[in-house]
């Protein structure tokens, strides 16, 4: 069993990691729009976007994880 302590900094870094997750996302669909507007002949946007839609449920993970851990803290 984790102290405290311990829950609140795994808790927080979980909830730091799901809004960097999400930001990573944001910018590779920023990528994604760039190389469009280019009209880049090498650009693959929907392997980004498959990337970008990882990052996001990634991110939704690590925010249920978080939660499910601060729930059984409070046991």
């Amino acid at each position: 069993m984790m102290g405290p302590l311990s829950t609140a900094i795994l808790a927080g870094c979980l909830q730091a990691l799901r809004w960097l997750l999400w930001l990573t996302a944001l910018l590779v669909l920023i990528l994604v729009a760039a190389q469009a507007w280019r009209a880049e002949e090498t650009a693959r946007p929907l392997a980004n976007v498959i990337i970008a839609v990882a990052l996001v449920a990634a991110g939704w993970g690590s925010d249920y994880i978080a939660r499910v851990i601060l729930r059984r803290a409070r046991r």
